[in-house]
């Protein structure tokens, strides 16, 4: 009898020992994704403060249906995704959202020799979003992570 309560106990002791390893790497894991969650944040917060638009002119072609908004970047950051950025245009009442592709597209950069295609500091884009009815009163024009102008036509 008494081998078997040794065994029992021996078991008991093993199972304790595989439920804190197992607690212990848990624990361990999930603090490493915390970390590294927190230093992506932290770099995104970073790349969001150098990042800056201004909206430098607008024109209306009432013709077209067409409204053409400069966009500077005047930050440290260049913007790359395009259908990231957000349009919206108030005509009467509240904003409406302008889908990249289907109400706005790019016009074009200028000057943009260096990394064609990206709105680097100090480059102007040139948009055109278009409108149904109305003429619109206000554009805004939001990046990717968030960060906007808004003027008055």
């Amino acid at each position: 009898m008494s081998v078997g309560s040794l065994v029992a106990s021996g078991i008991g002791i093993l199972m304790l020992i595989i439920t804190a390893y197992i607690l212990v790497g848990g624990t361990l894991g999930t603090a490493e994704l915390v970390v590294m969650a927190q230093g992506d944040l932290a770099v995104q917060q970073e790349i969001r403060m150098r990042t800056n638009i201004d909206i430098s002119a607008t024109s209306l072609d009432e013709v077209g249906k067409a409204l053409y908004v400069e966009v500077a970047n005047s930050g440290n950051e260049p913007i790359v995704n395009f259908e990231h950025m957000d349009v919206y245009l108030v005509t009467t009442g509240s904003p409406v959202y302008c889908s990249y592709g289907t109400d706005w597209s790019v016009v074009g950069i200028s000057p943009d020799s260096i990394h064609p295609g990206q709105l680097d500091p100090g480059e102007v884009l040139n948009l055109s979003v278009t409108y149904a009815a109305d003429a619109p009163t206000w554009v805004q024009v939001t990046t990717g992570n968030g960060v906007y102008d808004s003027a008055y036509i």
